[in-house]
């Protein structure tokens, strides 16, 4: 270990992450089972495996979003407009990649009102919430090239502006011409050098966060929701609902540890 004088955390600039919570009641019949979810969900042969196990399943309860089964999704300027085979979804959970680093877990009181025949009743319970910050990193190689380039700075705005606007239309693709030109635009005036790597890199980085942003989704509502209401299930409890809000506005600063001589410490 090196001396402590030697040692130093450095600030960093912000990263766009997305901020997920899962609430549901806090009762010691789903404790096990929730904690198995998390516990396995960092292996990504066992998160597969479940997502193949329950495909059929999978593709009726993704109805309303059909693209994210869809192996296609990330390779096209238009958006299909008929759900994806059973074979094909088999080939997107194959490309499925771990995004899932840890979790937090806390408990509040909350508070509900309920519509039944006799009025509004309201309802006072335990609620469990489990936090997870997923944390974006693009490839080893584009970072490279954005080292390389002097263009970092080109390379976080394209995250920021792919990962920030969530609620396109079905007809716009993060990765397509249309926008690019309104990021182009969005950041003029540009230096030679940065405009080539946006217009070199901007639909790449798009794609790589796209299917981010999807492997999350898969993470949360195919894999560790799904795990939550089927023991609800189990215990006949049956709530009627699981909330998991998302925020994908939130901004992480990550102050690593380091030592004088630039290293980072083991």
């Amino acid at each position: 270990m090196p001396n402590p004088a030697e040692m130093r955390y450095v600030f960093s600039r912000s990263e766009r992450s997305i901020f997920t919570e899962i609430y549901f009641p806090k009762r010691a019949a789903y404790q096990g089972k929730i904690f198995d979810a998390l516990r396995y969900g960092n292996d990504e042969r066992k998160v597969k495996r479940y997502l193949r196990d329950n495909i059929r399943a999978l593709l009726e309860e993704f109805k309303g979003y059909p693209a994210l089964l869809d192996p296609q999704e990330y390779a096209t300027e238009a958006r299909r407009q008929t759900p994806p085979s059973l074979k094909e979804a088999r080939r997107r959970i194959n490309m499925y990649h771990s995004v899932f680093w840890g979790w937090s877990v806390y408990s509040v009181d909350g508070v509900f009102f309920s519509k039944q025949d006799s009025g509004v009743k309201m309802d006072e319970e335990a609620t469990q919430v489990v936090r997870i910050m997923f944390r974006f990193e693009s490839s080893s190689k584009i970072q490279a090239s954005a080292a390389e380039t002097r263009c970092e700075d080109v390379l976080r705005a394209m995250i920021f502006w792919v990962i920030s606007q969530p609620g396109r239309l079905d007809d716009h693709k993060p990765w397509s011409e249309a926008e690019q030109a309104q990021f182009i635009s969005r950041h003029q005036p540009w230096p030679e050098h940065k405009l080539a790597f946006a217009q070199q890199h901007f639909a790449d980085i798009a794609k790589e966060v796209a299917q981010w942003i999807d492997d999350r989704a898969l993470f949360v509502f195919g894999y560790l929701v799904r795990n939550f209401w089927e023991q609800v299930i189990a215990e006949k409890m049956y709530e009627a609902e699981i909330w998991a809000a998302s925020n994908f506005d939130q901004l992480l600063n990550v102050t690593p540890r380091v030592v004088l001589s630039g290293k980072p410490n083991p």
